[in-house]
């Protein structure tokens, strides 16, 4: 009977390199049911080790995750993204259950490696019996036994090599689109330059993606040309020369733009060399891992194939090793030979700080005006008429005191009533200036007032644990006001919910709502000012408002908590 199982063995053995192959391909692209259907194999494995080997194996799988719940709003959060229905965010969090799984990994290596040493072993035991059936047990147990930091460490280097070997193939996209610019350029010369135009600006696309894949390049491109406007006769000026249509002007203009540009010049000379440097770097590794992996695969087959040639086996194990050892080495140095061309330089970086601080500034001069100017109109329409107006009274009251007191009498109480009215509009105004409760009780409290007042329903959630800059505290008070107000009036929500919170020394405020969405920054003056307001202080306004719905506004402030927490609860009841 023990020789019988070790065959069995055998048997099971020789399927790994098949159903490895499938498990790695079901792991990279998430297909979750073939994952968990070969998982099969390792269970049967783990059972026949303690029933047939001695050597129980318990269960080293993490517990399934629950199957996501709707927020209040009726939508399914997965990772800070939003989806209507429950079928992606369970597809997301099961993917994401498998792979960050250790056990998962495990039973790939041993999908790998069983067929080697498993087989060894279960010839052994079709010859020796018992024993050599202890020994598959303790073999399978050490690799199928307890979560090791290993498998998780082979994962990352595969999936970095798989990674490094996609950007190189994007690479040769960046070749293509490099040859393609030096045909259009020599038929610019023709005179026709609206395809090389379109190609530049086209070609951003693919450096940016390579940017935003790096990480932490910001674009170095100079801000796009204003369009053309016609002169009184009706004409568009370029320069010393006029055009009847906007047409030739626009394309002079943008051509001049993406030609003076530096950064156009290095996105070229960066796509004519990265696939050398992506070859180097990025495939020849991957290449190494996978031909590796075949001809270690290759000793199964000479088991019972003498003509097999089994001295690619070293070679094929030594190449496998040396990818997986030196691809973060490989990677760094790839994502330090990015930034050379594709980053902005010193000089760029100047300049655009310079152009930005000069627009903020120019930015905050006439907030500062407009609001000047609306404190002034306010005063004027409002309180100082109404101040006006009793003093007048009173006068009247003083000629009518002795003559028709009852006169009097009744315009002294009109008096007290005005003067109670102009109180309550010198409250108003000095509380559109700066909120007392923002003074006194911090940004968190202030933003919770600001929604009891609001006519939807606005759950808030803050956890400051400082306070802000009194600054910094005011611009973000007045964003988030503007925002709820812009809900209340345009979005056709039912609920909004804020978030406020401090972290890696910014100020992060989050306002979602559940309307019909599509709001954009450059179709209102509201969301304008809110990005005209944060830009003072280096703020980012972010706004996701696809068509449909629902619409999330992100606030990024950079800022230090001065003080120790004013507020109160920061979560909602």
């Amino acid at each position: 009977m023990a020789r019988l199982r070790g065959l069995a063995l055998l048997a099971l053995g020789a399927l790994g390199p098949v159903l490895a192959v499938a498990d790695l391909v079901a792991l990279i692209f998430g297909v979750t049911p073939v994952v968990l259907r070969i998982r099969r194999v390792p269970v049967v494995a783990r059972r026949l080790a303690g029933d047939w080997c001695d050597a129980p194996i318990p269960s080293p799988y993490n517990a399934a995750p629950p199957p996501p719940r709707p927020r209040p709003d009726g939508m399914y959060e997965v990772r800070r993204n939003l989806y209507r229905t429950p079928r992606v965010p369970n597809y997301r969090l099961r993917a994401h259950w498998l792979s960050s799984d250790g056990a998962t990994w495990l039973d790939l290596v041993w999908l790998l490696v069983n067929p080697v040493v498993g087989t060894v072993l279960g010839l052994a035991a079709a010859v020796v019996g018992q024993p050599a059936l202890r020994w598959h047990g303790r073999w399978t147990r050490a690799l199928l036994g307890e979560r090791r930091p290993w498998p998780i460490w082979v994962r990352d280097r595969v999936m970095l090599l798989l990674d490094g070997g996609q950007l190189a193939v994007q690479s040769l996209a960046g070749l293509l689109i490099a040859a393609l610019h030096v045909a259009l350029l020599a038929l610019a010369f023709t005179g026709v330059t609206w395809p090389v135009i379109v190609l530049v600006e086209n070609s951003r696309g693919f450096t940016n993606h390579y940017r935003r894949r790096i990480g932490g390049i910001e674009s170095p491109y100079r801000p796009a040309p204003t369009p053309p406007r016609p002169e009184p006769d009706g004409r568009y000026r370029l320069g010393r020369r006029l055009f009847r249509s906007p047409t030739i002007p626009v394309r002079l203009a943008r051509l001049a733009w993406l030609s003076a540009d530096p950064a156009t010049r290095r996105d070229f000379l960066w796509m004519l060399l990265n696939p050398l440097v992506a070859l180097a770097l990025l495939a020849a590794p991957c290449v190494a891992l996978f031909v590796g992996f075949a001809q270690v695969t290759t000793v199964i087959s000479f088991l019972w194939r003498h003509d097999q040639v089994w001295w690619l086996v070293p070679p094929g194990a030594v190449a496998t090793a040396l990818a997986l050892l030196l691809a973060p080495t490989l990677r760094r140095w790839y994502d330090r030979w990015t930034p050379v061309l594709l980053a902005s330089t010193k000089a760029e970086r100047l300049a655009q700080r310079v152009e930005r601080l000069t627009e903020t500034r120019a930015d905050a001069v006439d907030t500062q005006a407009a609001e000047l100017r609306r404190i002034e109109r306010d005063l004027h329409d409002g309180a100082q008429g109404r101040l006006v107006a009793m003093g007048m009274a009173l006068r009247t009251v003083e000629r009518l005191l002795d003559v028709d007191p009852a006169t009097a009498r009744r315009l002294i109480v009109e008096v007290r009533e005005n003067t109670s009215t102009a109180l309550n509009e010198i409250r108003e105004l000095v509380h559109g200036i700066h909120p007392p409760v923002l003074a006194e009780r911090g940004l968190a409290d202030a933003i919770r007032v600001v929604a009891l007042d609001c006519p939807l329903d606005v759950e808030v959630a803050a956890d400051l644990p400082g306070r802000v800059d009194p600054p910094v505290e005011s611009a973000a008070y007045f964003a988030v006001r503007e925002l709820l107000t812009n809900a209340a009036k345009h979005s056709g929500a039912a609920r909004v919910r804020v978030g406020v919170h401090h972290a890696d020394h910014q100020l992060l405020i989050t306002v979602h709502d559940d309307g019909h969405g599509g709001a954009d920054v450059a179709g209102g003056t509201g969301l304008l000012g809110v990005r005209r307001r944060l830009g003072t202080f280096d703020g980012v306004l972010t706004v996701l408002s696809p068509v449909g719905g629902p619409t999330t506004v992100t606030m990024e402030i950079p800022c230090e908590l001065s003080s120790r927490r004013t507020s109160t609860c920061s979560e909602p009841d």
